[in-house]
């Protein structure tokens, strides 16, 4: 038994160092692959995916229970609030007049897809993002959904006011989609799949080759080889000239 499973560990070592010498043999071919994809990727990229801009602006809630001062219930009970603003963004009536206003050519639901808010950590800050495959439009949409949300929150509410921090800026380059990021995702796949390929390939393959292979499945010694030629190697009849005979 100790044997056998020692027999066992070298065969699986020897074939695990066969599997690595065929890949350093067909590592142009791997390489070529990862190229290719990778070139692949970048022509979507640029060419198939509409490129996406963002446009942020935030806002800044607080409630208050006196008219003069801040207290500490007033933070408290707006920082609790904050969670139902990011609802009332999004609501139908705050996204069909921002709709009206600029004269979009969209539905609600499209508008609503389009917009994202999350909170500032620790904080009562309100951030609200758009995308848009225009970035001076998701600038326009953020800001005037700002402003709607403002006006809107106040009379829902009965707080005092919303302040906007800042408003959103004309983005300059994409936030989406990622060139390089996909192009190393291309560049990845391309290596992996043809890597499997050859790997595969090589594991089915039964076909005995040397006389290492005879002797490590059949159990029998080879007494002498016969060369071949590179045509009967590869299979295929070897041309010789033949001459003719008058």
């Amino acid at each position: 038994m100790e044997t056998k499973v020692m027999d066992n560990d070298d065969s699986v070592e020897v074939d695990l160092l066969q599997i690595f010498r065929v890949i350093m043999t067909r590592i142009w071919v791997i390489l070529l692959s990862g190229i290719l994809t990778g070139i692949i990727a970048l022509v979507i990229t640029q060419t198939l995916i509409t490129p996406m801009y963002t446009s942020s602006v935030k806002l800044y809630v607080i409630s208050r229970q006196s008219d003069q001062t801040t207290t500490l219930s007033d933070i408290q009970s707006s920082t609790q609030l904050v969670k139902d603003y990011k609802v009332l963004v999004t609501s139908l009536p705050v996204v069909d007049q921002v709709i009206t206003d600029l004269g979009l050519n969209i539905d609600n639901n499209d508008l609503i897809n389009k917009i994202e808010c999350t909170i500032e950590t620790d904080s009562r800050v309100l951030a609200i993002t758009v995308t848009d495959a225009d970035p001076v439009q998701a600038k326009h949409i953020a800001d005037d959904l700002a402003d709607v949300f403002s006006s809107r929150i106040t009379q829902i509410m009965k707080i005092d006011s919303v302040n906007v921090i800042e408003y959103g800026s004309v983005a300059e380059s994409p936030a989406s989609p990622n060139v390089k990021k996909n192009v190393a995702i291309g560049l990845l796949i391309g290596i992996l799949l043809s890597t499997s390929i050859i790997v595969i390939k090589f594991i089915v393959d039964d076909t005995i080759k040397t006389s290492e292979d005879v002797e490590r499945y059949l159990g029998i010694s080879t007494l002498s080889l016969i060369p071949l030629t590179r045509e009967e190697y590869n299979g295929k009849k070897s041309k010789r000239k033949r001459r003719l005979r008058r």
